[in-house]
């Protein structure tokens, strides 16, 4: 049986009598030696530390930058004169005393009639929000506050419809109360 040789060995067997066996001059050492003293050692840098600080301080103020105009409430009449704020201020308060005036009459019998009508408020809301986007983004214009106007005299006339109702309905209650007693 052939003896399995080792893989070393035979890199040695191959490379026999090529390898450099010199000595090198006198005094090598400390030339080398001398050569290192001269040259500074250099350290490198570590440039990624500064860089990771600023991409940490430059990561934070766009982040606080992004949350706070995020957050930041939008001013519906920035693009609005004293007119159509003072317009709008007029005929809110109409709608939210006519409200006011809703709610109190509201009875048993009554309920559905204004649960249907608040249902119908807010969709006259959805629109008035669509108008207000087109200030915002159009300007104060004629026909933007002529909407304003239209819608809020839509409501309040739709309110004063609605209290109507009711108040023949529990007026007519009340007659049906008195005629039972």
């Amino acid at each position: 049986m052939k003896k399995s040789e080792d893989p070393i060995e035979s890199i040695f067997e191959r490379l026999d009598n090529q390898w450099d066996t010199e000595l090198p001059n006198l005094g090598h050492a400390d030339r080398f030696m001398e050569k290192l003293n001269r040259q500074p050692v250099q350290k490198k840098k570590n440039n990624w530390k500064s860089f990771a600080i600023a991409a940490s301080l430059l990561l934070t103020v766009g982040l606080i930058t992004f949350y706070q105009y995020t957050n930041k409430p939008i001013d519906q009449w920035e693009n609005a004169s004293v007119q159509t704020k003072e317009t709008h201020d007029y005929f809110a308060s109409v709608v939210e005393k006519e409200l006011a005036v809703l709610k109190a009459n509201q009875t048993k019998e009554t309920e559905p009639i204004i649960a249907d009508a608040l249902k119908q408020m807010k969709v006259f809301e959805s629109d008035y929000q669509k108008i207000i986007i087109e200030l915002q983004k159009n300007g104060d214009t004629k026909q933007i506050l002529y909407a304003m106007i239209v819608n809020f005299q839509t409501r309040i006339s739709f309110l004063e419809d609605i209290i109507k109702q009711i108040e023949i309905i529990n007026h007519q209650n009340t007659i049906q109360n008195e005629k039972s007693s």
